[in-house]
């Protein structure tokens, strides 16, 4: 994620959807976006908080954390240059994706850019996130869909308690505008 985001920099102001306790919504903030993080954890969002007042001012103003359903990023009632997703479209099912995706679309400036960063491994445990492939995201963001894939490629997922797991990331730009009707 952090070599996309150099080479295809993001746009103010980023959302980051499912962002946790707010670890790359602070290294967006640290590197001089305006970024605001949602998740419905409100024990991540007060973590995130937490972590935000003890930023450096000039770091900590370009920083929000909400309580928000990231599955609708438009009930936000803003317009995003970007949106980053680290560990979220791989907990949603293919239908909650589909619909995720079309609200995604509605908030993305055209130009915009969603960054993903998603687990390209199946689990064999039951409730894991599911294996997203380039395939699936050849499909998902055609350009007959208003999109405009700018790479897609091989990474890893690194955790605090596991070791690292194969994974996908991707950015691809916001061609068109969707009606939010």
């Amino acid at each position: 994620m952090a070599a996309l985001l150099t080479e295809y920099p993001p746009v103010d102001p980023v959302l980051d959807v499912g962002c946790g306790t707010g670890d790359l919504a602070i290294h967006l903030a640290r590197s001089g976006r305006e970024v605001i993080g949602i998740d419905f954890v409100e024990a991540a969002i007060l973590q995130a908080n937490e972590k935000r007042a003890d930023l450096p001012p000039e770091v900590a103003h370009r920083l929000r954390f909400r309580v928000a359903d990231a599955m609708r990023p438009s009930l936000l009632g803003e317009r995003f240059g970007a949106v980053v997703d680290s560990g979220f479209l791989h907990v949603l099912d293919r239908d909650e994706s589909d619909s995720f995706l079309d609200d995604l679309a509605t908030v993305l400036v055209p130009g915009g850019r969603y960054y993903l960063h998603a687990f390209a491994v199946e689990f064999s445990m039951e409730n894991m996130p599911r294996k997203v492939t380039e395939a699936e995201l050849q499909m998902r963001f055609g350009e007959e869909k208003g999109w405009r894939i700018l790479d897609i490629r091989p990474a890893e997922f690194h955790s605090r308690v596991a070791p690292p797991v194969a994974a996908i990331v991707a950015c691809v730009e916001r061609r068109i505008a969707l009606d939010s009707n």
